[in-house]
């Protein structure tokens, strides 16, 4: 018999969508080498067709990210079409990472924020 947990990330998956000029990811179950491949592949597909100039990722169930997923991930934030990245929500672990990844962009515009309403009010700010 399927426990609850895992049939939630049987059933779940995680989105990428272009929203209002912005690559949007909500990210609920975990990432590994094939995800990543994906989620890279999608994104980027959003800024090389000029969709969206900014990032808005959202960690608030995510649980991990394998080691080619963050590598992927340091990839797609170094696209120089992005000009802002706001990540938001995430326990403390998957925080940890994403601060590895962002470090390793050495991207200046990616912030943290605790809501994703703060998240968006800086993206849209000047």
């Amino acid at each position: 018999m399927i426990n609850a947990v895992e049939q939630d990330t049987k059933t779940l998956k995680n989105e990428v969508t272009c929203e209002k000029g912005m690559v949007v990811y909500r990210l609920v179950v975990p990432i590994d080498d094939r995800e990543g491949e994906r989620l890279y592949t999608e994104g980027k597909a959003f800024l090389d067709r000029k969709e969206a100039d900014r990032v808005i990722i959202d960690i608030r169930r995510s649980s991990d990210f394998s080691s080619a997923a963050r590598k992927r991930w340091v990839d797609f934030l170094r696209n120089p079409e992005i000009v802002k990245t706001a990540i938001f929500g995430g326990n403390t672990f998957v925080r940890t990472l994403a601060t590895f990844v962002i470090g390793a962009s050495q991207k200046k515009n990616i912030r943290f924020f605790a809501t994703e309403q703060e998240a968006l009010v800086w993206l849209h700010s000047s």
